[in-house]
């Protein structure tokens, strides 16, 4: 069976069009020892104290990683580069302007699952385990600079 012009142009289109829609990411896991399929990461999650002063981060693990510092008069949206390996979640934080000539710099994170009874009992009756909070180490760029261990917990 021959197709007609008309028909060869829309299925030509219709197949550019599949191929370029995005494929769905296979979801990312990290391994922890109960669960050695691993657990999904994504989500948002929320440092449970302030970092350097009066700043709270907040960072979400997802496709388009992003994260917000605020307090102390500033507000800055960044975007973070993610990835796994074994039971650690690496971070990559890119400088980003806060506005009115300050910026929050160029970071690195390291985070592992912390896992606790709460979670655990909350997975079981979902039957899916749950990452709900991460022990963090955040290492700053600037020198003279120390870095700081947090607990974020999911949003």
């Amino acid at each position: 069976m021959r197709l007609s012009l008309k028909h060869q142009l829309r299925l030509a289109l219709v197949t550019g069009l599949l191929l370029a829609m995005p494929i769905a990411a296979q979801e990312t896991r990290v391994v922890v020892p109960d669960h050695p399929q691993g657990i999904p990461v994504s989500g948002c999650f929320r440092a449970t104290q302030n970092l350097f002063g009066p700043y709270r981060l907040t960072f979400c693990l997802e496709r388009r990683g992003s994260y917000q510092v605020r307090g102390g008069n500033l507000s800055c949206d960044g975007r973070l580069f993610w990835h796994t390996s074994g039971r650690d979640i690496f971070i990559d934080l890119e400088r980003t302007s806060c506005g009115r000539g300050r910026a929050w710099e160029e970071a690195t994170m390291d985070c592992r699952h912390t896992g606790n009874l709460i979670s655990r009992l909350a997975g079981q009756a979902l039957g899916i385990p749950l990452l709900n909070s991460l022990r963090c180490t955040y290492h700053p760029s600037v020198r003279g600079v120390s870095r700081r261990t947090f607990t974020a917990v999911r949003l």
